[in-house]
């Protein structure tokens, strides 16, 4: 031990005398920059002794930054791959992180009444409703506060719609389906279908009540209850070549159609009722909030829960005390595109021309929100929802029909328009203007068309739209201006 100790302090002292010596400078030696200050000129003289750059360097260069520059500037003007992701922490995740909570205080802020249920026969204008045909099987009924109902409407060709639609959406659903006499049994087949032969059939049970309508003139071949008893008796489920479900895809749609039904009743000169599915599926949603939509726009994964939570907010309270609307933008991507579960996903389909905005080809302006390009470059990384910008119906937006959650107090559609003469829900719109509706754009929900992206061609019905828009003009028009009054920023 002694011997080591010696050692370490020999090595110790060996290094301590080096450093002395070598940190001891003569007293007649000149300051360290006098010495030093004579490198650069050397480095300089041999950099001028350097021959010149190759001339490839001179050219390529220049060119490689001008590349560079040109990119930077491509990227913060074009709205598709300009994105701002939002970091920031919202509150209200923590202060509603308990659901109970959530619900108690959604049901203080609506203070609204739940709906019942069950089962009636009613009439609406030329039709017979068999409203709540097929109610849910719920261990409990919904309260009115709890959630968002997704109204829509269709016939039985589109009923294969109903099961991705409520894998994406997990909520209450409300369709009114359309079908007359000639179409009845079709339709019961299509609902046996969609109840029985499906991996995905409890979302049915658990999710959508299904009203039927049907002209006073075109009733069922057998009576209601024969049907009713019917769609309790288990299918035996076809293959899908026999399908009513899979064979509706390849039959005529109103996207692809002059008419909605099927080749007895367009020969017999009858049209969709569009306006009055819509008004049964909406009026009866058992909740305060609902997303009146049609059935083949599919919403973003999470957005109820999203939604209720950004409502509930003392931020977005004050949004309940006017009339208001809570918009969300709609999307089409190609046929052989999935439909994208989030922004993220999305935002990269717009870039690679996957998507593009609903109807672009056919009325671009018709469903382009306002700020639409902030809402593309904003991005929540914490599934939460705010309200990009509120907007009025007016100016530039004027013929905007958008797409939003709403409550049932809000204008009804007009019934009297069938969906082949279009402008079906201009009205509507207008009446939401003269009315000073606010619509709130968020900025982390939307809806995709089922994939396939239609063109103008698609959509052309000239006559029947000469007819609607004459009839609107000059009957409709007139009657609202009698009725609400008449307001120069407000477009029919």
């Amino acid at each position: 031990m002694l011997s080591l100790s010696l050692q370490s302090w020999t090595h110790h002292r060996r290094h301590s005398i080096s450093l002395d010596v070598i940190s001891t400078k003569p007293k007649n030696q000149p300051p360290t920059m006098a010495i030093t200050s004579k490198v650069p000129y050397n480095r300089l003289d041999q950099l001028n002794q350097l021959p010149p750059k190759p001339i490839i360097l001179r050219i390529v260069l220049p060119l490689i930054v001008a590349f560079f520059v040109l990119f930077c500037l491509f990227g913060y003007f074009s709205p598709t791959t300009s994105v701002v992701y939002v970091h920031q922490h919202n509150e209200y995740l923590v202060q509603y992180l308990n659901d109970s909570d959530l619900r108690q205080e959604l049901r203080s802020l609506l203070d609204c009444k739940s709906v019942d249920s069950g089962y009636r026969i009613e009439t609406r204008g030329n039709f017979w409703v068999l409203r709540n045909f097929i109610a849910p099987r719920r261990p409990r009924p919904v309260e009115c506060y709890e959630t968002i109902t997704y109204t829509t409407h269709g016939d039985y060709r589109f009923l294969e719609n109903v099961i991705p639609l409520l894998e994406r959406w997990q909520g209450p659903l409300s369709v009114a389906v359309y079908a007359p006499g000639e179409e009845f049994d079709r339709t019961i087949r299509a609902l046996r279908e969609l109840l029985y032969c499906s991996r995905q059939s409890y979302l049915v049970e658990e999710f959508a009540s299904v009203h039927l309508y049907f002209d006073f003139d075109r009733m069922p071949p057998k009576a209601i209850k024969h049907y009713q008893n019917l769609i309790q008796q288990k299918l035996a489920c076809p293959n899908t070549t026999n399908s009513f479900l899979t064979e509706n895809s390849t039959e005529p749609t109103p996207q692809n159609n002059a008419a909605h039904s099927s080749s007895s009743s367009r020969s017999s000169n009858h049209t969709y009722p569009v306006n009055v599915g819509r008004n049964i599926a909406r009026d009866a949603a058992q909740t305060h909030f609902v997303l009146a939509s049609d059935i083949e726009l599919y919403p973003n994964p999470g957005f109820i829960d999203m939604f209720l939570r950004m409502v509930a907010h003392p931020v977005y309270r004050s949004t309940l005390d006017r009339p208001g609307v809570y918009v969300l933008p709609i999307f089409e991507v190609t046929d052989v595109s999935p439909v994208p579960e989030d922004k993220v996903e999305l935002l990269g389909m717009l870039r690679r021309g996957e998507a593009i905005k609903f109807h672009e080809k056919i009325c671009s302006s018709c469903h382009t929100v306002p700020s639409y390009r902030d809402w593309l470059r904003v991005v929540k990384v914490d599934q939460t929802m705010d309200i990009l910008v509120t907007a009025k119906r007016e100016g530039e937006f004027g013929r905007w029909e958008p797409i939003y959650v709403g409550t049932k107090k809000d204008p009804q559609y007009e019934e009297r328009l069938c969906w082949e003469g279009k402008f079906d829900k201009m009205t509507q719109g207008y009446l939401m203007c003269v009315l000073e509706y606010d619509f709130h754009i968020l900025d982390n929900g939307f809806l995709v068309h089922r994939p396939g992206i239609k063109t103008v061609s698609e959509a052309a019905r000239p006559e029947l739209e000469l007819k609607q828009r004459n009839f609107v003009e000059n009957v409709i028009f007139p009657e609202l201006i009698g009725l609400y009054g008449q307001k120069e920023k407000c477009q029919m």
